[in-house]
């Protein structure tokens, strides 16, 4: 090789070792994630479930959708978060006065982890990945604000669908996460079933109280108010209670 070639052959795997450079540098850059949730932050939800059968000798509602209906509510406590990992510590409290302790991870780049995973990177744009390294491929749809507590919040939408025609199955799981932190405020998951027994169920999770993030309070978790309404009901049963014993103890007697 003369050295005018050897020249283009050095000027060409410059060019080459340049371009791949940036093509990794762009790779990176793509792959940013912000952090959105801090150690000591807590955020607490409400379950509920619903399930329905258009089968008249069919009522056996699946024993999850109970469970979920015998939540009072979940905390979720931000324990440990470094650049790639969130951990967390999630109490259930049900409303037979039990509870159990489980602790969640998550990877925000892969979305892998374990129990509690629903927390995102901050900050995404429409059409940003959720998981920029993972292989759910998951996007956010669109974003808008919607009020939880005593502020409207800009929010994130993902949906997750899924169906099996042979089954007759078909799911979709619209979930909602704060932008500021990534972090859950809302998820529903829809289920229908066509083949027997035909039903369609339902699971909600809602934020109802928020401890440790700057300018967002809910003045007001639902766990108080659970308390009123059940305070209230007694009440009503006490009286009504009492209000039934009078009447039968002045009922006279008819001697026979």
């Amino acid at each position: 090789m003369d050295k005018r070639g050897t020249k283009q052959f050095v000027l060409s795997t410059v060019l080459c070792i340049a371009l791949l450079s940036l093509m990794f540098v762009g790779f990176v850059q793509a792959q940013a994630i912000t952090l959105g949730v801090k150690p000591g932050m807590a955020f607490e939800y409400t379950l509920t479930s619903y399930w329905s059968s258009s089968e008249s000798n069919y009522n056996t509602v699946p024993q999850d959708l109970l469970m979920i209906n015998h939540t009072s509510y979940v905390e979720v406590r931000v324990s440990t978060v470094n650049n790639t990992h969130v951990t967390t510590a999630n109490p259930w409290y049900f409303k037979d006065g039990t509870s159990y302790l489980e602790r969640g991870e998550v990877n925000l780049f892969t979305g892998e982890g374990h129990d509690f995973v629903a927390i995102i990177g901050a900050n995404l744009k429409v059409g940003d990945l959720i998981h920029p390294n993972g292989n759910d491929g998951l996007k956010v749809l669109d974003t808008t604000n919607r009020s939880y507590g005593s502020s409207s919040r800009e929010t994130n939408h993902i949906r997750i669908t899924s169906e099996d025609k042979t089954a007759g199955y078909k799911g979709t799981r619209d979930v909602y996460f704060d932008k500021v932190t990534g972090i859950l405020v809302e998820q529903k998951d829809t289920t229908e079933y066509t083949t027997f027994p035909a039903s369609t169920s339902q699971i909600t999770w809602k934020l109802t109280a928020v401890t440790g993030v700057d300018d967002w309070t809910i003045t007001e978790s639902n766990r108080t108010l659970q308390i009123i309404l059940l305070v209230a009901i007694v009440a009503i049963i006490a009286v009504i209670s009492v209000i039934v014993y009078k009447k039968k103890l002045a009922t006279p007697k008819i001697a026979e």
